[in-house]
């Protein structure tokens, strides 16, 4: 599908590297016409300028970069709003992380957006979240996708952030690819501290903590609910994907190893686990058939 001429990607970026970044600006570029991106490193150039110069967005004019200190998630999100040229008023907005890579399900989406009726809003969809490897995921979560762009519409708290006013949703059966947690124990950990540092209440680990994590460390409580992944991942992703199963070797491997050692009880959740988002999306297919018209 051609980009559509009203659809406009909001999506922000910070003081580290974003090793999905490339592949998140792949994975929307034939859907979304234009792409605001907040770089809120107080660096210049910014960590993640060469990949944002490099994209067809870049190449083909159709990206803003508004720079911005950070002081909350809701602010840089708002930057975005502010920073969408003016062409693009009344236009909808793709909602994406610098670590969500879409497939084949965006262009399907974005072309429905059209056919919605006018009071709704947004349009949901699911996000499966990947953990400590790209074998491994540990849930499936519904999540913003689009909104139409507004006026009177902004983001607020600092973390967490939320969209108001938000009317009328329609919530379609379909599932992207989530890899903020497949990263490295240490990159896992400084997640975790910049969370706690911007008021959230949970581990917030030291310098010397840092120095040792490893991947029990980091994600062995999530054992007995994560499931073995064995479905295609984003065509956008995978030449990163065989990219970082040599990079960061190591760490898958002690990831599935791991996650592999499975007593019977917990063979059992995992698979309830699994046949219960499998119904979830089932059924909102049928949901989204009668209501909105979605086609399998």
């Amino acid at each position: 599908m051609a980009h559509g001429p009203d659809i406009v990607a909001h999506l922000i970026v910070g003081s580290r590297p974003e090793p999905y970044l490339a592949a998140v600006l792949d994975s929307i570029e034939g859907v979304c016409a234009h792409a605001v991106v907040n770089d809120n490193s107080g660096t210049m150039p910014g960590p993640n300028d060469e990949i944002l110069h490099g994209s067809r967005f870049a190449r083909d004019d159709r990206l803003t970069i508004d720079r911005s200190a950070f002081t909350g998630f809701a602010d840089a999100r708002n930057a975005c709003i502010d920073a969408t040229p003016a062409r693009f008023a009344g236009a909808w907005t793709l909602f994406v992380d610098a670590d969500e890579v879409h497939g084949d399900e965006l262009p399907r989406m974005g072309s429905l957006l059209s056919a919605l009726p006018s009071d709704v809003d947004a349009v949901d969809g699911y996000s499966r979240h990947f953990v400590g490897s790209f074998a491994w995921w540990l849930s499936v979560e519904r999540r913003l996708c689009f909104f139409r762009a507004r006026d009177d519409r902004r983001w607020s708290g600092r973390i967490h952030e939320h969209l108001d006013p938000i009317g009328r949703r329609a919530v379609l059966p379909c599932v992207w690819s989530h890899y903020g947690h497949v990263v490295t124990p240490r990159m896992e950990w400084e997640k975790s501290r910049l969370y706690s540092s911007l008021g959230q209440a949970g581990f917030a680990p030291t310098d010397a903590e840092l120095s040792v994590v490893d991947a029990a460390m980091a994600w062995g409580r999530m054992r007995p609910d994560v499931m073995r992944y064995r479905g295609e991942h984003p065509p956008a992703a995978r030449p990163l994907i065989r990219e970082l199963a040599t990079r960061w070797a190591a760490t898958f491997a002690d990831v599935d190893a791991l996650f592999a050692r499975c007593s019977t009880v917990e063979r059992l959740r995992r698979t309830l686990r699994r046949a219960n988002y499998s119904r979830m999306i089932a059924l909102r297919g049928i949901e989204a058939g009668a209501r909105w018209g979605w086609t399998a």
